[in-house]
């Protein structure tokens, strides 16, 4: 066997490890999340699982964490090393449909649009203008640069060059 996964075995990996700490309690902080031990006990209590059932869940807990030890065991330290700094950053979550549609378009919307804070924009836009803006003459209608600044409230240069707002001479 090998001593390393690839991407579609790390991600199956992370998977399974990310439900065992979230059976064991490791992911839900205490907070009222599906920890297996727990859940045992209160549905035992309440009388709705059978001893049966109750196996069952102990024994998913066990073979699961078996395979996980088993399967890290025997991945080199360096492949450990990776899954260690991976399994931090990794989380499953179980969402409804609504909501993964909801996180899906956020996603889309900020690769379209590019955030950022208003002063690191404006410094952007002093240094575009630097290039662009300084000693311009074409016509405001013609360029690109115009809507933009326009649009995002970029404040002019203070100039008054006819041509344009922005523009400006700095020899």
């Amino acid at each position: 066997m090998r001593d390393y996964l690839n991407s579609v075995e790390k991600n199956q990996f992370m998977v399974m490890n990310s439900v065992l700490q979230m059976a064991i309690g490791i992911r839900n902080q205490g907070a009222d999340g599906p920890k297996l031990q727990t859940m045992r006990e209160e549905w035992s209590k309440r009388e709705n699982l059978s001893k049966d059932e109750h196996k069952s869940l102990k024994m998913a807990e066990t073979y699961l964490s078996k395979f996980i030890m088993s399967v890290y065991n025997r991945l080199s330290p360096k492949e450990q090393e990776q899954i260690q700094k991976k399994l931090m950053k990794y989380d499953f979550k179980l969402v409804d449909d609504y909501t993964l549609k909801q996180v899906n378009r956020d996603i889309k919307d900020k690769m379209a649009n590019a955030v950022m804070p208003r002063q690191q924009f404006y410094d952007w836009c002093v240094d575009i203008m630097e290039v662009k803006c300084n000693g311009c003459s074409k016509d405001w209608n013609t360029c690109p640069l115009y809507q933009v600044f326009d649009d995002n409230f970029v404040p002019e240069s203070g100039f008054d060059c006819s041509n344009c707002k922005y523009a400006y001479s700095n020899n």
